[in-house]
């Protein structure tokens, strides 16, 4: 009973704390409250004590069933965080391995640091209360360290790298955990010597740790670089359409000084047809002065205003080009999402749209648009004419350019997704992004 208690004490000890350190890097995406995350570990920690401990009690050869205990552990665990956090898999996935990594690391530090005081015993040291008592030691003093890389670099990777960069970031911890599990078969050999076999473990671990740091850290790097890169290309793109806006403002205060200066002269013709009494030439003349004004109709796109100002200066040009335009926004002045990702999504598709008009030689010209809040989602559809290819000639498939990278960067931000198809004579694009509450 004895042994049974301190091994379920041990590996207690060896992975809870750990269970609440995983819940760092995804609490901003939290679906559930505090108290019942607290509530969860808790449960989730007693039912691991206690399958350890009535196992140890009913069977002699534990290794093999400790072996299953920890991988149904795992699979509740990642069942659990993927309903109490929105978060994608992969990304759990990678953090689990790290938080694995680190751990190992500090169960064979605890073994280097405890194997001179007990040099009978094999690999294992869970069932003494020295390892318990050192593990929780090593777990107190490094922990945070990790709670604080957990809370900026790895936190801050979730927000801003893609779910495809975690599959290959989850590269090196997959193959450092599968070095660990054959190295670990094989120091259980008793011809190797037990101090050797434990520092170049350690050693393997600590190799794994320094990997997932400096490859979470070249690509968070690139990443930001990229997006920074991106808000560049927004900023530059509302200056150039705030640059154009001024330029036709200043048109209308010129026009609007000009029309000032021919209203007086029609005021005095006006005058004269009043003082002759001849109001059939006044009638005649207001009638043509109505027509001779310039229509004055502005209709917005839709109301929130950065989305309008980026959209109609867009679809002037496309219109210039000579394109039939269908487009209905509608969009509300704060739908949940940051006006700089509005202007990447609408500013690249719309700029986009209008240059393949404008580029056509044949074919009808067409932007067709729709766009709206469903149930908490923003929902953008749009197709636009191209130049006709022949049905025999298939279109080569480019490579994704700037603009569309800079837009599924924004659809990976709010857990949405983005669809570009390239058909004979339109292009299609659709965008599903999920708004933040407000």
């Amino acid at each position: 009973m004895r042994e049974a208690l301190l091994l379920a004490i041990g590996r207690l000890v060896c992975t809870v704390p750990w269970f609440v350190i995983c819940c760092v890097p995804f609490y901003p995406q939290r679906r559930v409250s505090r108290r019942t995350m607290a509530l969860t570990i808790t449960t989730a920690s007693v039912v691991f004590f206690l399958c350890n401990y009535c196992l140890r009690l009913r069977y002699e050869d534990y290794a093999t069933w400790g072996s299953s205990v920890f991988f149904v552990m795992y699979i509740v665990l990642l069942a659990l965080f993927m309903w109490g956090f929105k978060v994608a898999f992969v990304k759990l996935l990678y953090v689990f391995l790290l938080v694995q990594a680190v751990s190992t690391c500090i169960n064979y530090t605890a073994a280097i640091i405890l194997r001179p005081f007990y040099p009978e015993v094999r690999i294992s040291l869970q069932n003494t209360p020295a390892y318990i008592l050192m593990i929780l030691l090593l777990t107190i003093a490094i922990a945070p360290a990790v709670w604080y890389f957990f809370c900026h670099r790895v936190r801050e990777a979730m927000k801003e790298l893609r779910n495809g960069d975690f599959w290959s970031l989850c590269v090196p911890p997959v193959l450092i955990f599968i070095v660990t599990l054959i190295f670990s078969d094989i120091a259980a050999n008793p011809v190797i010597p037990q101090g050797q076999a434990i520092v170049i473990f350690l050693l393997i671990s600590a190799t794994g740790l320094a990997t997932y740091y400096l490859n979470v850290r070249l690509v968070l790097d690139v990443a930001v670089r990229a997006r920074l890169e991106a808000d560049m290309a927004a900023m530059e793109r509302q200056i150039g359409i705030q640059a154009q806006n001024y330029t036709q403002l200043t048109q209308s205060i010129e026009a609007a000084r000009e029309a000032r200066h021919d209203f007086r002269h029609h005021l005095t013709v006006l005058s004269g047809f009043a003082d002759k009494k001849d109001w059939e030439g006044l009638s005649e003349y207001l009638a043509e002065y109505a027509q001779s004004l310039p229509d004055d109709h502005y209709e917005c796109v839709c109301q929130n205003y950065v989305v309008d100002v980026v959209v109609r200066h867009y679809l002037q040009i496309a219109k210039e080009a000579g394109a039939q335009l269908d487009v209905k926004l509608d969009l509300s002045v704060d739908i949940g999402i940051a006006d700089k990702d509005l202007t990447v999504v609408f500013g690249n598709l719309f700029e986009n749209a209008a240059h393949e008009v404008a580029r056509q030689t044949g074919g009808r010209k067409f932007i067709r648009a729709r766009c709206g809040i469903e149930n908490g989602k923003f929902i953008l559809t749009l197709d636009n004419s191209v130049e006709p290819t022949p049905s025999y000639r298939k279109k080569e498939r480019k490579a994704p350019g700037i603009g569309q990278t800079s837009v599924k960067a924004v659809a990976e931000k709010y857990q949405g997704t983005v669809r570009f198809e390239q058909g004979v004579d339109a292009y299609q694009a659709s965008v599903l992004l999920v708004c933040e509450d407000k």
